[in-house]
């Protein structure tokens, strides 16, 4: 499943484990769901969106980096017995998620903790709040990320999800939080080449995740040639090099201010890469006042997938366009393409 799927299935588990909370159930009935996958897909960040979304706290608890005796709770004495002090990142009271993120990288014994939190709510005699729901995460042993082989006893424990890198998937949610649309557009062209090709031995290499590091990048104060150094140090080389020729149609493309004023003689373009390019700058530049121009336009394309493109990202960016009569009209002349996105 790609990142949209995920967000949906764990916003489904949540709200399940909390009617279950609602009818007086056991915690040991909740679905605990482990997202597997290679590093820098995303899936810290769309957890953090559905916790947002579903009004709850999210907490990471850091099972890989704790010694075990810290993660169980540091014993002392107490009336002459052995006690352990409750883990400070353990919530006492609330509702939210507790994220154990990289949970493969754990050691065994933390492992073994982990096992009873997830089935059983609890460390020790430290019970975790039948209001708190646990969502896992890690990466595979074959990405080299310092993972442990999960004990069965765990594994069976757990809802496994996988999570693959999708362009489209991410273009869309990156666009609702306002990435470069060069990036987003380049990432639509490039989907199977250069939007997440996973290196175990390179140092920089493209994910999602270092896509929207990129975004910050291309806001530094330096020359077209250290930006460039920098970009390689978060892509790769190659990806690099392929997104600056990208960037370089920038120069040639049709004018989207005059497009916009006169969509019946805007220039359509004659290639693949200078039409995901025009997309991304119509897109990121589309409100509700203009969008009947920019649909008029639009409709003038041959191929009607980009101009799909182009109001995906658009109506992600700013919700509001949704409501305009020419969103509505085009929608309804366009919904077979439009649901595949």
């Amino acid at each position: 499943m790609n990142i949209t799927e995920f967000g949906e299935v764990l916003t489904s588990i949540l709200q399940h484990n909390q009617n279950l909370l609602k009818a007086g159930a056991a915690v040991k009935n909740y679905l605990v769901p482990m997202v597997w996958g290679d590093p820098g897909l995303g899936k810290s960040d769309i957890a953090e969106a559905v916790a947002g979304e579903l009004g709850l706290d999210l907490i990471y608890a850091d099972l890989a980096t704790r010694d075990p005796a810290e993660l169980a709770g540091i014993p002392w004495m107490q009336d002459g017995k052995t006690i352990r002090c409750r883990p400070d990142w353990l919530p006492e009271a609330g509702s939210g998620i507790l994220f154990l993120d990289e949970l493969p990288q754990a050691g065994i014994a933390n492992l073994n903790i982990a096992a009873t939190l997830i089935r059983e709510h609890r460390i020790g005699e430290h019970a975790l709040p039948a209001s708190w729901m646990v969502v896992c995460a890690g990466n595979h042993q074959h990405n080299r990320a310092g993972t442990t082989t999960m004990p069965s006893h765990v594994r069976n424990r757990l809802l496994h999800l996988e999570i693959e890198g999708d362009a489209n998937a991410w273009a869309k949610w990156a666009s609702t939080q306002r990435i470069d649309p060069m990036l987003i557009a380049y990432n639509r062209y490039r989907a199977q080449e250069f939007h997440h090709k996973f290196s175990p031995t390179d140092n920089a290499y493209p994910t999602p995740r270092s896509w929207v590091a990129s975004h910050q990048a291309l806001q530094l104060d330096l020359s077209p040639h250290l930006q460039r150094q920098c970009m390689d140090g978060l892509v790769g080389e190659a990806a690099s090099a392929d997104f600056a020729g990208f960037r370089a149609i920038l120069a040639s493309l049709p004018n989207v201010e005059a497009i916009i004023a006169d969509p019946d003689r805007g220039v359509i373009p004659g290639d693949p890469m200078t039409a995901y390019a025009l997309m991304g700058a119509l897109s990121y530049r589309a409100k509700p006042a203009n969008f009947p121009s920019i649909v008029r336009y639009l409709d003038r394309l041959p191929e009607q997938e980009f101009a799909v493109v182009c109001v995906v990202d658009a109506t992600a960016r700013d919700r509001d366009i949704t409501l305009t009569a020419a969103y509505q009209q085009w929608a309804a002349a366009h919904g077979e393409l439009l649901s595949g996105h």
